[in-house]
């Protein structure tokens, strides 16, 4: 059998995958954001820096003001910048590191506008494998990427410096592009604080989840699953025939007037339950059935304590009832035991239904015991007897009074002869009837037939006095 979880279990996991997801989500939202902010924003400032370090080069380089455009560069490169810059010319030879570039000015103005210089390091050539710089000369665009060096990530941009129509005047004209400004930049400080921005948000999503969860949960156990707790345990406690213990929740919601419902229930149940002691089960079948009359066949059993008039006048009323409940106790569990049930209790004595194919040796043997009982008891009951007449037949079991007040009881003549049996019944005998004594003659011990007569009957009634059954027998019969 597949074991089902629990509510607290449900609850529970309900509450977590609601936080992870729900937190989660917008965490990771913003945690997602703001670092490509921070990575986007520093782009961007690297391409903003590229575009003036371009129209400051251009604009110092067209009123013929080279030197100050490479004192510009060497001021930048000197600097802590956060950035590196680099000037190539078009064929990926560092910019400035030979004297090359006022040869072909001064060679072009006919005249030597710019004084050569003395280099102590030449630059180095950019490498043939950089895809990206010649990349940015074949199609005189900006190229920016971002490579992983030694651990470390760097951006950088190649923004070509384009010969315009009045730099052709130094440059020449056989060429587009004069060189290419390079600026790179070191990322790896800037990611390493996205990803500890992160962190930092992954520990806060851990933490904030934790804490609700737990203060949930505690509201949730104290609130909810606590209470039903409580209810499904009065409602066991009621399947095991305790009706006291009671659900105590003051709270006015939901889970307050469930409580309240129950506690109405077990209440109910238990008004039922102790009304069932002084109803008789035929009664409250018939009640479930309906209140119009059955027909049905039965064993009835009426026993009378013989003598207890005048015991009841010589002792305190406290002993007559005592005598009284102890005698009707015994004689009860014994019927019960045996399958009967009481209809009712008519003073000191007691009327016995047994229903069923074995209804005959079910009320014998319950009146052998009760004999047995009672004969060995005899001290501690008094001294009591009874004398019990049974007899079998098709009874009427219905609704007998008025709106006010009614019964479900047994009537007809089987149940009169029954009554009579009894009153014939000296101590300590058994009288029964002829059609009671036929299912168990093979079985049962008797004297008789003896003939009495019955009021409404024309002819004399065979009886038997009852003394013993086969019981080993019967029982297997």
């Amino acid at each position: 059998m597949k074991r089902s979880l629990s509510i607290t279990q449900k609850v529970t996991s309900i509450i977590l995958v609601s936080l992870v997801l729900g937190i989660g989500v917008v965490v990771f939202y913003f945690a997602y954001g703001q670092n490509k902010t921070l990575s986007d924003s520093t782009e961007e400032n690297l391409h903003q820096q590229t575009d003036i370090l371009h129209e400051s080069i251009k604009n110092l380089m067209l009123p013929g003001e080279a030197p100050l455009a490479v004192s510009l560069f060497r001021d930048i490169r000197t600097s802590r910048a956060m950035y590196e810059i680099m000037l190539y010319r078009r064929n990926g030879v560092e910019a400035f590191s030979d004297n090359s570039t006022i040869e072909m000015v001064n060679t072009n103005l006919e005249m030597p506008r710019f004084q050569p210089h003395d280099l102590d390091v030449p630059g180095e050539p950019i490498s043939e494998e950089n895809d990206l710089f010649f990349q940015a000369v074949n199609t005189i665009t900006t190229v920016a990427s971002r490579s992983t060096e030694n651990e470390n990530t760097y951006f950088t941009i190649y923004k070509p410096l384009l010969n315009l129509p009045k730099c052709i005047g130094c440059h020449g004209s056989d060429h587009t592009i004069r060189g290419v400004i390079e600026i790179r930049a070191n990322l790896t400080s800037t990611l390493t604080e996205a990803r500890q921005n992160i962190l930092i948000a992954g520990l806060i999503f851990v933490g904030v989840v934790l804490i609700l969860f737990l203060v949930l949960s505690s509201f949730l156990r104290r609130t909810v699953i606590a209470p039903i707790h409580r209810i499904g345990h009065v409602a066991s406690e009621v399947t095991k025939g305790n009706f006291h213990d009671k659900v105590f929740i003051t709270t006015r919601d939901e889970i307050g007037r469930l409580a309240e419902q129950i506690n109405t229930m077990v209440d109910g149940l238990y008004e039922r339950f102790e009304l069932s002691k002084y109803v008789s089960s035929s009664t409250i079948q018939s009640i479930k059935n309906s209140e119009k009359g059955t027909k049905t066949e039965m064993a009835l059993l009426f026993s009378d304590i013989r003598g207890f008039t005048s015991f009841s006048e010589k002792v305190s009323p406290e002993a007559v009832v005592e005598n009284l409940n102890a005698i009707l106790a015994v004689q009860t569990d014994i019927i019960h035991r045996h399958g009967g049930d009481i209809d009712k209790y008519v003073g000191d004595e007691i009327v016995a239904l047994f229903t069923g194919a074995q209804k005959e040796r079910d009320a014998c043997i319950s009146a052998l015991e009760i004999q047995e009982y009672i004969a060995f008891h005899a001290d501690e009951l008094a001294h009591l007897a009874v004398g019990i007449g049974i007899n079998t037949g098709e009874v009427v079991l219905g609704r007998v009074g008025s709106d006010v007040r009614a019964d479900f009881t047994v009537i007809g003549d089987h149940v009169n002869f029954a009554s009579r049996l009894c009153s014939e019944a000296k101590r300590d005998m058994i009288l029964v009837s002829e059609s009671t004594y036929q299912p168990l003659r093979e079985l049962a011990e008797v004297k008789g037939p003896y003939e009495i007569r019955v009021k409404g009957k024309a002819q004399p009634q065979h009886v038997y006095v009852f003394t013993n059954l086969k019981r080993q027998q019967a029982e297997q019969a």
